[in-house]
């Protein structure tokens, strides 16, 4: 009785004791891999994977595993500062003034959509399967390109073109899984499609899609705003655009709208709206590189990794067939947009990392068809950490083989 008031021995780590603990080994993780001279998301993927992999281990050690409500609450966040980041690298005069840019740009995401379906569909899916897995493999990752181009100081046509084309198919993507994810909910009230019930799949999708840009164009100019009113203090400007980031993801939640195509495109129409170039004064670099160590070290924690023979099978030949679509489209149009074929390949190479972003889609998903987002989760996540680490590395050697970098 009167040593009640201490805790209970062996003591029990809670979620967000592992989740502290996450980010701190990721972030050695991360230096060590410096040291390597790879760059640092490797170390924050790799012990995102362990952490993964070995789950069950941390009961022996009295530590609760990470729960996945604040996983993915905290991965949203940084996805959403990322997203908004990269929004902002759309740069809408450089594509009208370059339509051969344009071009590559549809292609590429249209050709790697089309064979990505078809390969999926040869190998037994369901037709709503292959089209969510192939939105999710038009996209190209945000915070694996922000990532490497902030750490190897990169800058020139390879780095720019690269940035560019990520931010497009992101919002290709994001378009794309947008409209799947409407037609999953309204698939998971239907026995059998008929032409009479297109109307009640185009409803969700416009409100969807429409919405979420009304949403990101209006917070676009507010913050805008907001930005003269703390133009003085710098970190008073960081604090305004964190926060409407903040906002317009929790409002699109609230409205069941797309928080990840809202921000992408508030970034996007925050860039052609800034005529006084505001958000420049506000530069985002620490709070990126926080959001960037978060995103990757939380990125696999909480998810099963699928062993089986068939899942792997799936997943390489996904890996492979994107692979020869991106880098052959841009190689085969890089002259036309004003770049030699040479460039073209390592601009397509930098387009490899797959998005890890797609997690968050396959468990909208789950909450409306556990199904369906099983037979999707299991080769979306081995793609996903396969071209996470690859796809980064071979960024980096296009950029480093382009001349592009200062590390």
């Amino acid at each position: 009785m009167a040593h009640d008031f201490l805790p209970p021995w062996p003591l029990q780590g809670t979620s967000a004791l592992t989740l502290a603990l996450l980010a701190l080994i990721a972030a050695i993780c991360g230096e060590l891999a410096a040291r390597l001279r790879v760059p640092r998301l490797i170390g924050y993927t790799a012990i995102s994977v362990v952490f993964a992999v070995a789950a069950a281990a941390l009961a022996r050690i009295s530590l609760a595993p990470i729960e996945p409500d604040s996983a993915d609450l905290v991965l949203g966040i940084s996805a959403a500062i990322i997203l908004f980041e990269v929004g902002q690298r759309v740069s809408w005069g450089w594509l009208r003034r370059n339509p051969a840019l344009t071009l590559t740009s549809v292609i590429e995401a249209g050709l790697t959509f089309l064979l990505v379906y078809l390969v999926m569909r040869l190998g037994g899916m369901s037709s709503l399967a292959a089209a969510l897995i192939a939105a999710i493999s038009v996209a190209t990752s945000p915070a694996v390109a922000l990532a490497v181009v902030r750490e190897l100081r990169a800058q020139g046509q390879i780095t720019e073109r690269t940035l560019l084309l990520t931010a497009m198919n992101s919002i290709y993507a994001v378009l794309l899984a947008t409209v799947m994810l409407a037609w999953v909910q309204v698939d998971a009230h239907l026995d059998a499609f008929v032409w009479s019930d297109l109307g009640r799949w185009l409803l969700p999708t416009s409100y969807l899609v429409f919405g979420s840009r009304a949403l990101a164009a209006a917070a676009a100019r507010l913050l805008l705003r907001a930005l003269v009113l703390v133009r003085g203090e710098r970190g008073a400007q960081i604090v305004v655009v964190l926060a409407f980031i903040a906002i317009v993801f929790a409002l699109a939640q609230s409205l069941r709208l797309s928080p990840l195509l809202a921000l992408l495109t508030c970034g996007a129409f925050a860039r052609t709206l800034d005529h006084e170039r505001r958000l420049l004064a506000a530069e985002l670099g620490m709070p990126v590189a926080i959001a960037l160590v978060l995103f990757f070290a939380l990125s696999f924690a909480t998810v099963n990794i699928d062993l089986s023979f068939n899942v792997w099978l799936a997943a390489l030949a996904l890996v492979a067939v994107r692979a020869l679509c991106k880098v052959g489209v841009a190689a085969v149009l890089a002259r036309p947009a004003g770049l030699a074929w040479r460039k073209g390949v390592l601009v397509g190479v930098g387009l490899l990392p797959m998005s890890a972003v797609a997690l968050l889609l396959t468990r909208d998903v789950a909450a409306v068809n556990p199904g369906l987002a099983a037979q999707v989760g299991g080769v979306v996540v081995i793609g996903v950490v396969l071209m996470q680490i690859a796809g980064a590395l071979l960024l980096a050697a296009a950029l480093r083989r382009g001349g592009e970098t200062r590390d």
